[in-house]
């Protein structure tokens, strides 16, 4: 994550500012950025999926929010990009971005730091009950090494929550 690639989004979803990484990576002015309607720069835009995503957000706390998805810039073209989502004591949020290898047409990814955290210990106590070698441990520990993996990716590579925002 490039850290200087930010949006600050009003309790509204209004924008309030971006700095001028972030609208170089969108290919627009402030202006052009203000006057999108909430969601007008996904390609995804299922208002229902929307609300039920903010209220599980809401329900778990706010926590920090890492995810990927195609966003479709003025101009018409896709590009796919990674965020990193923080909650701000106004309601509003800090979005810090930047763009992503990820295929156009790969489905839209969000992960909550405390959700893969809670699923990565969840599955080292199933691990502990498990027969060391069995078909049941062996699936254990991929899945272990899947959210660790998750984990790192979202809190290393990306910034995570060392980010100062």
């Amino acid at each position: 994550m490039q850290p200087d690639a930010r949006v600050l989004v009003a309790p509204d979803l209004s924008i309030v500012e971006a700095t001028p990484a972030a609208l170089d990576l969108l290919q627009m002015s402030l202006e052009q950025l203000r006057a999108l309607p909430p969601g007008g720069l996904s390609v995804e835009n299922d208002s229902e999926a929307s609300r039920a995503l903010e209220t599980a957000w809401t329900e778990a706390g706010r926590s920090p929010m890492f995810g990927s998805g195609t966003i479709r810039l003025l101009d018409g073209r896709l590009i796919r990009v990674q965020y990193f989502v923080v909650a701000q004591p106004d309601g509003g949020l800090e979005i810090v971005f930047d763009r992503a290898n990820d295929r156009l047409d790969a489905p839209p990814r969000i992960y909550a730091v405390g959700e893969v955290l809670a699923a990565w210990r969840a599955a080292e106590r199933t691990l502990d009950q498990l027969e060391p070698g069995s078909e049941d441990w062996e699936e254990a520990q991929a899945t272990i090494t899947r959210f660790r993996d998750d984990y790192r990716r979202l809190v290393t590579e990306r910034g995570g929550p060392k980010l100062v925002l």
